[in-house]
């Protein structure tokens, strides 16, 4: 605990100095005079893009716990992101969302002096993020998920300054959550697809071997199943492959329920196995190497930033995504793997851009492991429970009204559990709370500090 009064009074200090300027020599000009801190990334940098019609009435809008006040360095810590408090320290104003919109309400024109661009469920390059339910007439029905490449883009046309940054930006990026998301719900479609497929032909095989000829009978009913739409209800092809298979030659006793039932339960066995073992071979080998794409696509995006003029980018990895509640709560096997998929990014990151000037490399994950295994140090009272009652009556935000699935981008100081919740690590299931956003806006400070950039 001593040691991180220490550290917290250190950068304190840094902050005063980069605020007002100043060296050991006296000259009181910062290293670095930047105009504006630009963010690129989603949820963990949003700093209200949602907080609009039915977000805001319900005193949401960020993905943290929201509503608190205070200055930037008070308790309580108030509803800033990590982006907004380095903003604070850096041009002596938290940043705000450039862009709102969403749920329902059209994306706004440039908001004048902000520029935060980042957006809860976005991806790298692709448009579709977590809670992104389409469009009615242009206007999107829930979370806008603008890409990171599509941000940037959205900023040089902001800027008006001929496609190029300024070069006086301090930009930020963090983003790649949400791909790991992504990979995860293409793995799982993937493994029941492949379930399916096996339970198919586990159970046509066993219908058909009753028969006069078994390839015959099996040729069939697998015509007869290949004749029924896509997304047909297992009851529907079960019966359309028991009613097959009884007309075939010699095979009338399969109709019995008794004969049929044990090969259905059978054929569910085998596409239960087939289905873990697509998991945890193909499915999981395709989906860490569909983040070290994302992380390629990423180096890409800040190197063309670097091309059109910015200067400065500070490049944040992954946090530890592993040890979230959302995380904690699976399987080993899920743990790893989600484990796999962020250190595949981090690494990929890290290869593409070090050494790249203009760029330095926030160490996130590191970092967030050393909170992780010492909380204390931190001061950190509780790093896997989560601060919002995310059970609260009419939840607009909770996922197929599955109970505590909800975000934190509804969650505000009336619906937090009972008890002190100031230094919990997580507002909900994968979200840091404003005080983990505070500890790692004093981390990037740090970082930057010793680059000579603050």
């Amino acid at each position: 605990m001593q040691q991180f009064k220490l550290l917290g009074s250190a950068l304190a200090a840094a902050v005063i100095l980069v605020a007002c300027g100043g060296g050991g020599d006296g000259n009181q000009s910062p290293a670095v005079a930047y105009t504006s801190v630009v963010s690129f990334g989603d949820s963990l940098s949003d700093a209200g893009s949602y907080k609009v019609g039915p977000i805001a009435a319900l005193g949401g809008g960020q993905f943290t716990v929201n509503g608190i006040t205070g200055a930037v360095g008070s308790d309580p810590v108030p509803s800033y992101t990590w982006a907004q408090v380095l903003s604070a320290a850096v041009v002596g104003k938290a940043s705000c969302a450039a862009h709102t919109g969403g749920f329902g309400v059209a994306r706004s024109a440039v908001i004048a002096g902000c520029t935060d661009y980042a957006q809860g469920g976005a991806r790298v390059t692709e448009a579709a993020g977590p809670g992104n339910t389409g469009q009615t007439s242009g206007v999107f029905t829930g979370a806008m998920t603008e890409p990171v490449v599509t941000q940037v883009a959205s900023y040089l046309t902001d800027l008006n300054n001929g496609g190029k940054f300024s070069g006086k930006e301090l930009v930020t990026v963090l983003a790649g959550a949400n791909d790991i998301f992504a990979q995860t719900d293409k793995l799982k479609a993937d493994a029941t697809a492949a379930g399916s497929t096996a339970f198919v032909q586990s159970l046509v095989q066993r219908l058909a071997a009753g028969a006069t000829s078994p390839a015959a009978a099996a040729t069939a009913i697998g015509t007869a199943l290949a004749g029924l739409p896509a997304g047909t209800a297992m009851d529907t092809v079960v019966g359309t492959a028991v009613g097959t298979a009884a007309i075939q030659p010699g095979n009338a006793a399969v109709a019995s329920p008794a004969v049929y039932g044990p090969m259905v339960v059978a054929a569910q066995t085998d596409a239960a196995t087939a289905g873990a073992q697509y998991a945890a071979t193909t499915g999981a080998t395709t989906a860490v190497t569909g983040m070290v794409t994302a992380a390629t696509q990423l180096v890409a995006s800040v190197k063309g930033m670097l091309a059109n003029g910015a200067t400065h980018i500070a490049v944040s990895n992954l946090p530890d995504v592993s040890q979230t509640p959302m995380a904690m709560a699976q399987d080993a096997s899920s743990r790893a793997l989600i484990l796999a998929m962020t250190s595949a990014f981090n690494n990929a990151l890290k290869a593409g851009l070090t050494g790249t000037a203009g760029v330095v490399l926030i160490d996130a994950f590191a970092e967030n492991q050393r909170q992780m295994a010492d909380p204390a140090h931190y001061a950190l009272t509780n790093t896997t429970a989560t601060a919002c009652n995310l059970n609260y009556p009419n939840n607009p935000l909770a996922t197929n009204g599955v109970a505590n699935s909800g975000s934190s981008l509804a969650c505000k100081s009336s619906n937090l559990i009972a008890g002190d919740t100031s230094h919990y690590a997580f507002a909900d299931s994968v979200h840091p709370t404003p005080y983990m956003h505070k500890l790692l806006a004093q981390f990037v400070t740090k970082q930057l500090i010793l680059a000579g950039w603050l």
